[in-house]
């Protein structure tokens, strides 16, 4: 009989660690809302600059050629609907605007929502491209769209809070997913790297250092740095294997958890060109930091939305001659107070008192004139709303169990039927990151454009020269043309080299003068063969040569 007691007393002390570890703050969600937004906006403001070459028929993967590599992806593509630069543009600047209704929460909901669409369907219009940081970026806005983002800008948690009144965290299984899913992506990457040598020798991150197509910046200032490099390379696998500390801590060891893997992504942005992967991955970080941090960032907010308010009276004070218009005199205790006008989301547990009392007055009144009509219909309301979120719930926990299988699958633990039609495996779709091996040779695709007048220049890369003997620049226009060239080049595929030297006669038509035209394309391969502390001769090879109508 004494161990009943003793069962439920453990029980319920589990369920509160985990509520403590699984939980995410109301106002992590609103941060992690408006990040979402802007990762969104910037990642079309920097695909749009190659909109024609990567996402129409004129560009590098006509549609014909991604039904016939994708299928799935090509058939629920909304981009792929038409092959035109128009339509394409349309669709950007539909992203945008419900990105920007995201950023600032407006129709949050909705914006989430059509946010989530456009972006997957952007993606499937060419996986070619796609890097860590897309489906991150994909999954991280999945999660987001079952769970409580927020409105507006002024108030942190403007409809957040009220569905946690004594700020408790939001319980649910996408928050838990948002919860685990770092910590997914940082342990598979662990396990990946484990496998083989390179990466606890440290000899792994100098071969990463020496590929001159991926370093930017402070890149190549560390790639010299062979003492510190190993130091570096060991330190980021041992903090992957620590990544469930994301989880199991609480407090200010969990918000040093976040600042160490969020500083470790600060310095990749700075060195390696792996393009928004960064920022999406302290994005993810966001709802694991606790509450103390916010009510910190709140307070802090709230000194700054006083200073603001004293500075605005002051300077009202002076526009009127010392008598205050009735309008800011009525505000004023509204803003002291965290009124809609502050940061911080203090007001909002009196706000939805406020609307809850209301909402009772009025459904009483309501009663009381039209009998128990209205209150029921006001009820059957309340239910229908209670259904979809318990809908919503399974979905989420269900969508939580496939990625939890999906990523066993990309470790070989468990097996997956294949399907052609899709097109995308657990392997291919894992976060490796130069796991287990990077490799041990630099390529790069260079692209000499032969003008009529005999001239040659450079069409993708940074050139210094512009001819094999003279040697070219490393860089690539951007990451997603490295990714494209590099799916190129393992694919060994004709059609897709066909495709690209085709999008390339058009493209330097495009930007080029009616007095210089190219006449013809011939491709390289630039390969340069990792050989750490000892020079790394460069071997051309030429792919093919196009000539251009």
């Amino acid at each position: 009989m004494a161990l009943h007691p003793l069962v439920a007393s453990a029980g319920r002390s589990l369920r509160e660690a985990a509520a403590d570890r699984l939980t995410v703050d109301p106002r992590a969600l609103v941060a992690l809302r408006v990040a979402l937004g802007a990762l969104i906006l910037v990642d079309l403001s920097l695909r749009a600059r190659w909109l024609g070459f990567f996402y129409t028929d004129a560009g590098v993967l006509p549609r014909t050629l991604l039904l016939d590599r994708y299928p799935l992806a090509g058939r629920l593509s909304a981009h792929a609907l038409f092959g035109e630069v128009w339509w394409t543009a349309l669709l950007f600047v539909a992203a945008g605007v419900a990105a920007t209704c995201l950023l600032v929460g407006y129709r949050t909901r909705v914006a989430a929502v059509c946010s989530l669409l456009l972006l997957a369907s952007l993606h499937a219009r060419n996986p070619f491209v796609l890097n860590g940081g897309d489906s991150l970026l994909r999954r991280t806005l999945l999660w987001a769209v079952f769970l409580p983002l927020g409105s507006g800008l002024g108030a942190w948690a403007r409809d957040a809070a009220s569905t946690a009144d004594d700020r408790s965290g939001v319980i649910h299984p996408a928050a838990v997913a948002l919860v685990l899913q770092p910590v997914i992506l940082y342990g598979v990457n662990a396990v990946v790297k484990l496998r083989g040598d390179a990466w606890p020798s440290g000899t792994a991150i100098q071969m990463v250092f020496s590929l001159d197509s991926f370093t930017v910046l402070f890149g190549g200032l560390l790639a010299g740095s062979s003492e510190l490099l190993p130091i570096l390379g060991v330190g980021w696998l041992v903090l992957l294997c620590c990544s469930p500390a994301l989880v199991v801590t609480t407090g200010r060891a969990r918000t040093a958890a976040v600042g160490l893997f969020a500083t470790a992504h600060l310095g990749m942005a700075l060195t390696l060109g792996v393009g928004l992967f960064p920022a999406v991955s302290v994005a993810a970080l966001l709802p694991h930091l606790p509450t103390e941090v916010w009510d910190a960032v709140e307070r802090r907010s709230r000194r700054a939305s006083a200073w603001v308010t004293t500075r605005a009276e002051a300077g009202t004070l002076a526009l009127f001659g010392g008598h205050l218009p009735r309008l800011w005199t009525a505000r004023r205790p509204r803003l002291e107070a965290g009124g809609p006008l502050c940061l911080g989301p203090s007001s909002l547990g009196s706000l939805h008192d406020v609307r809850t009392r209301a909402r009772a007055s009025v459904l009483s009144a309501e009663d009381d004139r039209s009998g128990p009509m209205v209150g029921s219909k006001w009820v059957a309301g309340r239910v229908s709303v209670a259904s979809i979120g318990r809908v919503g719930r399974v979905a989420a926990a269900a969508l939580l169990t496939v990625v939890l299988v999906w990523n066993a699958a990309a470790l070989g633990y468990v097996d997956v039927p294949d399907d052609t039609d899709v097109g995308v495996t657990p392997e291919s779709a894992r976060w490796d990151m130069f796991a287990p091996y990077p490799p041990d040779e630099d390529v790069r695709y260079v692209a000499v454009g032969t003008l009529d007048t005999g001239e040659e220049v450079a069409l993708i890369a940074d050139a210094r020269e512009s001819t094999p003997t003279g040697g070219l620049g490393t860089g690539y226009p951007s990451a997603r043309w490295r990714k494209y060239l590099e799916v190129v080049r393992w694919n060994d595929d004709t059609e897709l080299r066909r495709n690209l030297v085709s999008a390339l006669c058009s493209r330097s038509a495009a930007i080029g003068d009616a007095d210089r035209r190219t006449e013809r394309i011939t491709l390289y391969t630039v390969t340069e063969s990792t050989r750490l502390g000892e020079p790394e001769p460069a071997t051309w090879s030429r792919v093919r040569t196009h000539e251009c109508a």
